[in-house]
């Protein structure tokens, strides 16, 4: 490897190529020991020499628009590394979900080679691997994996409000969470039409992409608390989407304005 400035991170390249390569640089330069260990208090001088080379090293391979997000750790390339890590590549359901969508969408490129078609699979599977946190076992990857598939299927043009707050979700994905948000989903969708949402419990399986969701082999799913609840369509704590006004107000001013262009336009027909 030549003697050069490493790999730089861009908030559009690749996380878990841009790691590998900038791992194989820095132990190139023999200081990548310290992007994983803790610096001993206080450091000998070629120690202290050594944490400030792979800082420095590991700070240049990071471009303008990224240096400022983890700027509170650039002297200190471990904390700078695995900020970066949580940044780029957080351990979280989101960002399995979004791997997962991003690895089945892939498809051969008009006149690319196989080669590469391998190495973008490869690409996407080690960002959904990294997205792991410890103790993921094999139990919940299926489980997981049941409820990617049922999200997958939904529509994105009908379902989008359902699947937002799963899609950003910190906790495990499960078939009943998801079960219990698409028919509260259903149920508010039937009551809008008949004009009454009054009936529609507000604690919905919505709120389980907020809180801990049960396993798929619950009975019943228990209602997360109101104080834990953060609705995803004011930001606003206590309450969810199903019984936020401002939600209600902004869909029933919709169907008002689609009643009143409907009935200018019959009045210009008529005319």
């Amino acid at each position: 490897m030549a003697d050069s400035k490493g790999p730089v991170l861009t908030k559009d390249t690749s996380f878990p190529a841009w790691s590998s390569d900038a791992k194989a640089f820095l132990k190139f330069k023999e200081v990548y020991t310290w992007c994983h260990t803790s610096a001993p208090s206080p450091p000998n001088m070629e120690q202290s020499v050594a944490i400030d080379k792979c800082a420095g090293l590991l700070w240049g391979m990071l471009s303008k628009e990224v240096q400022p997000l983890v700027r509170q750790h650039e002297d200190n390339p471990k904390a700078m590394w695995e900020a970066l890590g949580t940044l780029f590549a957080p351990k979280k359901a989101g960002a399995r979900f979004n791997a997962y969508r991003t690895l089945t969408s892939i498809r051969l490129r008009e006149g690319e080679s196989l080669l590469s078609l391998t190495g973008r699979v490869s690409t996407a599977m080690r960002f959904l691997t990294e997205s792991r946190p410890d103790g993921f076992d094999l139990a919940k990857a299926d489980e997981e994996l049941q409820a990617v598939v049922l999200l997958m299927a939904l529509p994105d043009e009908d379902y989008s409000v359902l699947k937002a707050p799963f899609e950003q979700s910190k906790t495990d994905l499960s078939v009943t969470s998801i079960e219990e948000a698409y028919a509260n989903h259903q149920a508010f969708r039937t009551a809008h039409q008949e004009g009454d949402t009054s009936q529609i419990n507000p604690l919905s399986g919505l709120a389980m992409a907020t809180s801990s969701p049960p396993s798929s082999s619950a009975m019943a799913a228990t209602p997360p608390q109101q104080s834990s609840i953060i609705c995803p369509g004011c930001g606003q704590p206590g309450h969810l989407l199903l019984s936020c006004f401002k939600f209600l107000n902004l869909i029933g001013k919709g169907g008002q304005n689609q009643k009143k262009g409907a009935a200018a336009s019959s009045q210009v027909a008529l005319n």
